[in-house]
């Protein structure tokens, strides 16, 4: 039966339930699963599961990330999943996996700075200034061992000439508001600094620079300029900046025991088995960053831990059948970790009909000031997985205000520990910034759920700590994360009535949001804008298909101009995107060929979204010529001239990352 007809006949019977009925039991789960996974899901026990992964400073292929990692597994056999395991893949630095270069494994085991005094003739040490045990991460990750006692020499950003001239920092320690990686190039490759320290601030959000007590998470080169850099928070760094221009000479001693080995991305995983096990729903987070990383990211982690113990226990008990698909559980490094297990293990992909992605996801909006956002696919990949999520996360909205407001709600999702106020979760749309991003590329093409907290104030900093957590914004995040993976778990034909009004309401929403974005474009623009947004809607009707289910009918969109330029698609061999974590595949193929870096890539949106670079290359699909493309870029990134998106494709093309199709 045609889904238009479906939802033709079901519209009369659904308005005779009355608003409170229909709003009373989540979209798309029976009633009683949906009580069951609202029940059975805590964010108490997430939290303390946060607790104890914030005691790892969780670095790839480092022990810390080991304790992690077999943490996770030990709790996913407690629980009774099956398939339990630890993916182990060599990481060397020389292996590549597809566009990811794999990083070595990095651990430190001592690193001290210390403050000197002058008494006489002799600096004895008198402040710790920063201690590896006592704070790891005090020390950039991707430090080597060294030593120096030295004076301090203030080099501002220390990331132009400008910033040395008429300073001599050879053998000493230079102080750089940048990341220890953006000033070593010069401060360590050229001028021979013995090492770093660092001030650089948290990343930039309304309240940016406002504590300047945080001590930001560092990086160093894996590839280029070893040394050693501690970080240290600003208001230290203003101190002595003071001194320094008093004339008053600043002596530090630093000591580092710290190195890169040949190691393993490790990835733990699990499944509950489906009756179809060719099929899966993934359940995704990212189990690597610096201690305490209590939301970013042993919240995500915590929370898809939780999902696994809730759905295990309630199929157990009875209370939930079998799924009609599996429904997988991975703990990777963040995107590097997916790149090499999506390239090393290419039926992870061929098995995954959607990811539902988890990162950060607890954080107390009146302490980190972070808002959960409920995301879908980039728009080069339209796709009725998103609209799940965000049908679901709006119903946990509604139902969270109604409890705020009058003290009662039939699905308050409140954690016993956790605050009552409303979730107000922002949903729709799609940015970048971890494993999501990955499964979605051009390379797999996998539609992605992603629940994300941003801002968070205290993101890669000793502040991000679990007494930030929420409890009940933890349940809540939780929630929609089970619920979606469990409704797309079990679509088939019947779930249809049910199914449709979901989307039908999810394409009101983009409707509306295309209007008032319409209106600010120029009229040639516009008419591109609609015609794009034409086909999205057929493309996300189509979608379905990817399930077995029958299209939705939607208007036909406009044919698309047949265009100019030459038509590219991927090369197979080559899987992945241009840049991730660590190793940029684009810009070393870039400096190896002696290439400019392509103008496109520094193009700013127009609008919130992808970046041009990522989603040009995501149009890439053996179809679309180079103008096509440019069109749609412009409907969905911003507009861009055409000769700089060929420049850009041409590049890429030079590099063996495309070819021409035709």
């Amino acid at each position: 039966m045609r889904a238009a007809a479906i939802l033709t006949r079901l519209a009369f019977p659904l308005l005779g339930l009355g608003a409170a009925a229909a709003e009373a039991q989540p979209p798309l789960l029976d009633p009683a699963h949906g009580s069951a996974i609202a029940a059975e899901v805590s964010g108490s026990a997430a939290k303390r599961t946060i607790q104890a992964m914030a005691m790892h400073h969780r670095m790839r292929g480092s022990e810390g990330f080991r304790a992690a990692a077999e943490l996770v597994r030990d709790r996913l056999k407690e629980y009774g999943l099956q398939d339990v395991g630890i993916i182990s893949l060599p990481a060397d630095g020389r292996i590549f996996y597809g566009t990811q270069r794999s990083r070595p494994a990095w651990n430190a085991s001592f690193a001290e700075l210390w403050e000197q005094r002058q008494e006489g003739g002799r600096w004895p040490d008198s402040v710790r200034v920063a201690s590896w045990a006592e704070q790891p991460i005090s020390l950039a990750q991707d430090s080597v061992s060294g030593r120096a006692e030295a004076e301090l020499v203030d080099v501002g950003a220390g990331t132009s000439a400008a910033d040395y001239a008429g300073k001599d920092v050879r053998g000493k320690l230079v102080l750089t508001s940048s990341q220890p990686e953006a000033a070593a190039p010069l401060a360590v490759g050229e001028h021979k600094a013995a090492g770093i320290v660092s001030w650089a601030q948290n990343q930039r959000q309304a309240w940016w620079g406002e504590d300047e007590s945080l001590i930001r998470w560092g990086h160093l080169s894996t590839w280029k300029h070893p040394t050693f850099a501690f970080m240290v928070p600003p208001a230290q760094a203003r101190a002595w900046q003071e001194r320094l221009g008093r004339g008053e000479p600043v002596r530090l001693r630093a000591r580092v025991e710290a190195g890169r080995t040949p190691g393993a991305y490790l990835i733990p995983t699990a499944l509950i088995p489906g009756r179809d096990r060719t099929k899966e729903i993934v359940f995704s987070c990212h189990l690597d960053h610096p201690s305490p990383g209590a939301n970013d990211n042993a919240s995500g982690c915590a929370g898809i831990l939780e999902v696994a113990r809730s759905l295990s226990r309630l199929i157990g008990e009875g209370k939930l059948p079998q799924p009609r698909r599996s429904i997988r559980f991975i703990w990777p490094a963040e995107i590097e970790g997916t790149i090499a297990l999506l390239n090393a293990r290419p039926e992870f992909a061929r098995r995954t009909l959607a990811t539902v992605h988890l990162d950060m996801i607890g954080g107390n909006t009146e302490i980190t000031k972070s808002v959960l956002k409920v995301e879908g696919s980039p728009p080069s990949l339209p796709s009725f997985v998103g609209d799940v999520g965000f049908g679901i996360a709006r119903w946990v909205n509604e139902q969270s205000r109604l409890y705020a407001d009058e003290g009662a709600a039939p699905f308050p999702l409140a954690d016993p520990e956790g605050d009552k106020r409303p979730l107000q979760a922002n949903v729709g749309g799609f940015s970048e910034g971890s494993d999501h991003q990955v499964w979605a590329e051009g390379s797999w093409r996998i539609p992605v759920i992603y629940i994300a907290d941003w801002p968070d104030r205290y993101i890669h900093t000793q502040k991000d700590v679990p007494a930030n957590i929420d409890p009940t914004k933890l349940k809540r995040a939780i929630f929609i994360a089970a619920a979606s993976a469990w409704a797309l778990a079990n679509l088939d034909a019947a779930s249809l009535p049910r199914l449709i009004p979901l989307l039908e309401a999810e394409a009101a929403e983009r409707r509306a949001s295309a209007i008032r974005r319409s209106a600010t474009l120029p009229v040639g623009e516009a008419a591109n804008f609609w015609r794009h947004q034409a086909e999205y809607e057929a493309g996300l009707g189509s979608s379905l298909a990817r399930f077995g289910l029958p299209a939705k009918e939607t208007a036909p969109p406009p044919a698309q101009a047949a265009g100019e330029g030459p038509v590219y698609r991927r090369v197979a061999s080559l899987k992945g995107p241009m840049n991730a974590f660590g190793y940029s595949w684009l810009d070393d193929q870039l400096e190896q060929k002696r290439l400019e870096r392509p103008a496109l890539l520094s193009r700013t949106p127009s609008f919130e979204g992808p970046s041009f670079g990522y989603e040009a290359l995501n149009l890439v699909d053996g179809r679309r010529t180079v103008s096509q493309i440019r069109d749609d870029l412009a409907a969905t990134v911003g507009p861009a001239p055409v000769e700089e998106v060929a420049a850009f494709l041409a590049t890429l093309a030079r590099l063996g990352a495309v070819e021409t199709a035709r």
